[in-house]
């Protein structure tokens, strides 16, 4: 009977310690996260991933930056590699990220709401419905869609991204991203 209860004692003792030692197992940053998914993408990123419901919250904020992304996808690495690099230099810390890979493919009720809600700018198919396509930047300036931009997610076809992507789109694009971003942190700095 005394073993058992020494046993007892040193089986809660070990269960104590255990259960306070620090976990150790390292959290993959977001950061971390997207340069996995997006090997055009260094390590250094702007990129915080929403789910399907914090995204919908999200777009009804009235100051937001939203990449819409699919895993994995050459065009969405290579759009979100000129957008980091065009944000960090105008100082933007931070831009959500949502994949909507898999919520677009069960077309599930929130990726529907999310559909819904940006229906001025979703792509209407040939049967009515309405789908957002990747890569898409949303970008809100006080409650109102100042930018919305999907045309390199329209325009994939037979070309890869890199022969997409030249030196004149890309500069096009870091043009273009730039006056929109220096817009939005402009009115952020208002807003704070």
């Amino acid at each position: 009977m005394i073993i058992y209860i020494i046993l007892f004692v040193i089986f809660i003792a070990l269960f104590i310690y255990f259960g306070t030692l620090e976990n150790t197992t390292k959290k993959t940053s977001d950061s971390d996260k997207f340069k996995n998914e997006y090997k055009e993408v260094n390590e250094d990123n702007v990129f915080v991933y929403l789910n399907a419901a914090e995204t919908l919250d999200y777009i009804k904020k009235d100051n937001i930056l939203i990449l819409f992304g699919m895993k994995n996808n050459s065009f969405v690495g290579n759009y979100a590699n000129i957008l980091n690099e065009v944000a960090k230099n105008v100082g933007i810390e931070k831009i959500y990220y949502y994949d909507l890979t898999e919520d677009r493919k069960i077309k599930n009720g929130t990726y529907q709401s999310i559909v819904n809600y940006l229906k001025d700018y979703a792509v209407s198919l040939d049967d009515g419905s309405k789908n957002i396509y990747a890569p898409s930047l949303l970008v809100k300036n006080d409650g109102i869609i100042t930018y919305f931009d999907d045309e390199d997610a329209i325009v994939h076809g037979e070309t890869n991204a890199n022969d997409y992507f030249d030196n004149y789109r890309t500069n096009l694009k870091k043009i273009t991203l730039k006056s929109v971003l220096e817009d939005y942190k402009k009115n952020e700095n208002k807003s704070n």
